[in-house]
């Protein structure tokens, strides 16, 4: 079925944007798990009047109820993923690894990584569903059987 942001019809989200707003509110997405990591420039957010400086090497995670807001440096770059409350997806930044079984797999470039032999360019994704090996950095979203 196709997806629909605004009714919240969807299970995982991916995207990334450009931060134009030097300070912004985030989205309601009640029923959602959130996945941030700032991609270019530098993402602050504050959360329950508590500043958590972002870092390029970590996602941060936090439940899409929350009040959240965000002062960042002016064309800032962010990744998301977003993950519907009982979808069971293993989210986190992985660098030269091997993945033995088949489940389905999506491989988002930190920078050119190399995926069974084909390269996958630096912020390009990948859909897998099979075993593979990852040569280089990349943020790695794995659905559970």
């Amino acid at each position: 079925a196709d997806g629909d942001l605004s009714a919240r019809q969807f299970d995982v989200r991916i995207s990334s944007a450009i931060i134009d707003d030097v300070q912004s509110d985030f989205s309601d997405f009640s029923g959602f798990t959130r996945y941030i990591l700032p991609l270019e420039g530098e993402i602050t957010l504050i959360k329950d009047g508590r500043r958590i400086a972002l870092s390029h090497n970590a996602l941060y995670e936090f439940e899409g109820d929350e009040k959240v807001s965000s002062e960042n440096t002016q064309g800032a770059v962010d990744f998301n993923i977003i993950v519907r409350h009982g979808i069971r997806v293993e989210v986190g930044i992985m660098e030269d690894a091997e993945f033995t079984d088949s489940r389905r797999t999506i491989v988002f470039a930190l920078e050119d990584c190399c995926i069974e032999g084909k390269t996958v360019r630096k912020h390009d994704t990948a859909l897998l569903d099979e075993p593979f090996s990852l040569k280089g950095k990349a943020v790695i979203a794995r659905f559970m059987e």
